[in-house]
């Protein structure tokens, strides 16, 4: 494996840092007999991550972050923040678990970056829910796949869906009564395709961990099953359950594409909003049919 050192603090350590990344990529690979790294062409710890990033020709993210894959010619490397990686390593047992896990995840998402993208449909419904189905099949796939490295101390990200179930009806509302005031169409399609976005990754996010472990929610969490049970999410997350587990095991392509954009669709119509293409099959249209239709605006 090729690995670089940029900056005082990382090539002071590099003896330590190389070994330490070389034998938990070893450990992950044994353990995930087809994890792929040939796309891989350079792991490089840097002091300046951002420096990095914009000397590797990357657009700038918003964020703290503590590594990132670029691009590297055909291939991609692995960027590291080398004064952060190494103060992880100077903590605690579980800040350590939390780095492997990490790693875990960038290793498949390296292998992920050689497998070009499958063709899907480019009818513009389905266009206008791609970002949407390929961010829920990367949260999926990664975390199913990345279960076992889970640190004892993961909430899964249930305190975070658990947020969003509690403030998605309110806020859908709020773009409904906007539009009902201004009749900007356009704009009430994207804060709630923004919305409606975050809450499906999030649920992949959280099934793929559970389908790794082999557990339902209720096994996980009695009281995140019950707050998903008693909300508008419970019918959502039932299917969108099976289509993902359904998904994983065929081929990525439309056909484990189209039953997550129905689900989609399911949740945008829980807030009543039907998303759909206009009759000669050329656009996206919504027809906004808000289940408590304020009476006044103000």
């Amino acid at each position: 494996m090729n690995i670089e050192f940029d900056g005082p603090i990382s090539s002071a350590n590099a003896a330590t840092l190389r070994q330490v990344i070389e034998a938990l990529v070893g450990r992950i690979q044994a353990r995930d007999t087809g994890l792929d790294l040939s796309a891989l062409s350079r792991v490089l710890i840097a002091d300046d991550l951002p420096a990095a990033e914009h000397k590797a020709g990357a657009a700038p993210v918003a964020g703290d972050h503590l590594s990132r894959i670029v691009f590297d010619g055909p291939q991609v490397a692995l960027l590291f923040d080398g004064a952060k990686l190494w103060q992880i390593l100077s903590g605690d047992g579980a800040e350590i678990a939390r780095l492997i896990h990490h790693l875990h995840k960038e290793c498949w998402r390296v292998h992920d970056a050689r497998t070009p993208a499958p063709e899907t449909s480019s009818a513009p419904l389905a266009l206008a829910l791609a970002p949407i189905v390929g961010a829920m099949w990367q949260e999926y796939r990664i975390n199913r796949r990345c279960a076992w490295s889970l640190p004892a101390d993961s909430d899964l990200l249930l305190n975070h869906l658990a947020a969003l179930i509690q403030a998605l009806p309110d806020g859908m509302q709020e773009e409904i009564t906007l539009y009902f005031a201004d009749q900007d169409l356009d704009g009430l399609f994207a804060k709630s395709l923004g919305r409606i976005a975050h809450l499906m990754q999030a649920v992949a996010h959280v099934q793929g961990y559970l389908d790794g472990m082999g557990q339902p929610l209720k096994n996980v969490s009695a009281e995140m099953h019950e707050l998903v049970a008693d909300s508008f999410l419970s019918p959502i997350w039932l299917t969108t359950a099976r289509h993902l587990a359904a998904g994983h095991a065929i081929e990525p392509g439309e056909l484990a594409d189209i039953p997550l954009r129905r689900d989609i669709q399911s949740a945008f119509a829980t807030f009543g909003l039907q998303i759909r293409e206009s009759e000669d099959g050329s656009d996206v249209w919504v027809d906004v049919t808000p289940l408590t239709k304020p009476e006044t605006l103000h």
